[in-house]
């Protein structure tokens, strides 16, 4: 669910951002010498005054973000006329309005200032190579899930985003096949395929947060904070959940049997117990219940668009075994690490209160709904 930030800003650009390749590059084509610049996640913002802008803390004519997503948000919230973001990960949610923000322990999709310019910069790409593919990756699950949601709703199928994010993933899995050991070719295709990517996002941006993987990577990082450890990079958590998420899809549309609504105070206790939040903030997020009239004919749609369905879901899974490959050998270990980088017995749980944690019309919070989910509330 995307909500309006809480924050006003100004002069936002009406068209999808100019992308740059240097930093500099950028902030010359969207302000002039002697602009004041608010530098958020630079070590070094010494280059900035050699070109001739002023540094500010505060209100400035441009915000100009590196990192991710707690950087991208951190310029939005400044006071600023332009924004410019520079990614070195999250490389999906650069061109768009919409970012996560966690407020009192959940994380929500809200709508911000959109940038004027995006710098994909190659020589600075996060060295987790990995969770950068990994975000990439992730988004196929998501056009499946937002794909499904809109079948559910009975709304208009966006056919281009699921054939356009397919289209994407498997031609990086293909081009780094064989080469994830080459660090620059590695850095050319996933900041290449990162602009397509975040192109595609500012054209849907319910793919940021639509997917049950995406769902329960964000009740896993609740569950860290909650347990003071610190959780892996997001893209990595997207790809080792969606593994679970994606089985449990295909588990469960094989079956089709159909159980009792969820126990929605039973997972409110579970939110508290195990995640740490406040009960009366998991009273208020948790999903309500589909009335009965709704829960019957989402069952109906469910059963008429079943083979449509399943054919969707075969075609993301057979796209992830390509990638998987590849994802584990960015690793200098070829993958060993994955073996302990996710409890094995967190992640149920995380699915099962995924729906909860996270709000999205993917089909697992259908599954939710008909009770599937139930035994692995603890």
């Amino acid at each position: 669910m995307i909500t309006s930030d809480d924050y006003t800003h100004t002069d936002t650009p009406s068209e999808k951002p100019i992308f740059f390749a240097d930093t500099l590059a950028a902030l010359n084509a969207v302000a002039p010498e002697g602009s004041t610049v608010c530098a958020v996640g630079f070590d070094d913002t010494d280059f900035i005054l050699r070109a001739g802008y002023r540094l500010t803390d505060g209100e400035c004519d441009v915000a100009l973000a590196r990192g991710g997503n707690e950087q991208f948000r951190a310029a939005r919230r400044t006071l600023c006329k332009k924004l410019i973001l520079q990614p070195t990960h999250d490389y999906p949610a650069a061109a768009c309005e919409s970012y996560r923000a966690v407020i009192k322990s959940f994380a929500t999709l809200r709508v911000g200032k959109a940038p004027h310019a995006v710098v994909f910069d190659e020589r600075d790409v996060h060295p987790n190579h990995a969770s950068l593919f990994g975000e990439i990756v992730a988004l196929d699950l998501a056009a499946f899930d937002v794909e499904f949601g809109a079948r559910m709703d009975g709304r208009q199928i966006a056919n281009d985003i699921s054939a356009r994010v397919e289209a994407l993933v498997t031609e990086l899995t293909a081009t780094l096949k064989g080469g994830e050991k080459d660090g620059a070719a590695v850095k050319h295709a996933i900041v290449n395929a990162g602009k397509t990517a975040a192109l595609i996002v500012a054209d849907c941006p319910d793919l940021l947060n639509g997917s049950g993987a995406a769902q329960a990577a964000e009740a896993y990082r609740m569950l860290c904070a909650a347990e003071q450890r610190q959780p892996c990079m997001r893209g990595e958590l997207e790809m080792l959940l969606g593994a679970y998420v994606t089985d449990f899809y295909i588990k469960s549309l094989s079956a089709m049997d159909f159980g009792f609504p969820p126990d929605n105070n039973k997972r409110i206790d579970s939110l508290a117990q195990n995640l740490g939040v406040d009960v009366r903030r998991a009273c208020v997020h948790v999903a309500p219940v589909y009335p009965p009239k709704t829960l019957t004919l989402y069952e109906y749609r469910i059963k008429e668009f079943r083979g449509e369905i399943m054919r969707a879901l075969t075609g993301v899974v057979r796209r992830r075994g390509a990638a998987w490959q590849v994802f584990k050998r960015l690793y200098p270990d070829d993958g060993y690490c994955l073996k302990t980088l996710i409890d094995k017995t967190d992640a149920p749980l995380c699915v099962a209160l995924a729906p909860d944690v996270s709000h999205a019309d993917s089909l697992l919070s259908f599954l939710k709904q008909v009770g599937k989910l139930e035994k692995y509330v603890i």
